[in-house]
């Protein structure tokens, strides 16, 4: 008697075997072998556990962890370089070229921080956000102590502790990937 072949099955479990980290694939042929054992009925609720499984596994793989974490700081920064650039062109409508410049210079920097994420990862992302946040920082405090307090000199220190801002929180996903990353190299 032969069984008749279910493609919803086989279907899930290929895709399981796909989804699962490369150093738990002899887990999911485990899985595929004991298949056959289970009851009939049962089949597609094991196939859907096993998806399950190996979709936990895979979440929870440093691999994913590092892409996902490079992926977002990409898309943030391009995403606060085009917000620098909106505001670069609204202030060259008012004619404040400083202020425009600081815009366009700002977003270049968050472009390249981008490349150089997707090009080298995080730990490129590390080395370039230190320098640049103590820079910012030596600038933020000389606007406070070393000028007279104008609405402009109010401007440039709330636009430096805006990117002051975001650069720490890049910095601490930068960290957090680079340090989740090892730590889970080490326990396996």
């Amino acid at each position: 008697m032969t069984q008749r072949r279910n493609p919803k099955l086989h279907r899930l479990i290929a895709l399981a075997f796909k989804i699962a980290p490369p150093e738990r694939k002899s887990w999911v042929e485990a899985m595929v072998a004991e298949l056959d054992h289970v009851p009939e009925a049962k089949r597609m609720h094991f196939a859907a556990g096993c998806l399950v499984a190996a979709g936990r596994e895979r979440l929870g793989s440093p691999q994913f962890f590092q892409a996902a974490s490079r992926n977002v700081l990409i898309v943030c920064a391009m995403l606060w370089a085009a917000l620098n650039i909106r505001f670069a062109g609204r202030m060259s409508v008012s004619d404040a070229f400083a202020l425009e410049a600081y815009g366009y210079c700002t977003a270049l920097l968050f472009l390249i921080g981008a490349v150089a994420t997707a090009r080298f990862g995080v730990r490129a992302t590390i080395s370039l956000i230190a320098p640049l946040i103590l820079a910012l920082t030596a600038t933020a405090a000389f606007i406070r102590l070393g000028s007279a307090p104008t609405p402009t000199s109010h401007l440039y220190l709330a636009l430096i502790v805006e990117n002051l801002a975001v650069l720490v929180c890049a910095l601490v996903v930068a960290g957090a990937a680079a340090r989740f990353a090892t730590v889970r190299k080490g326990l396996n």
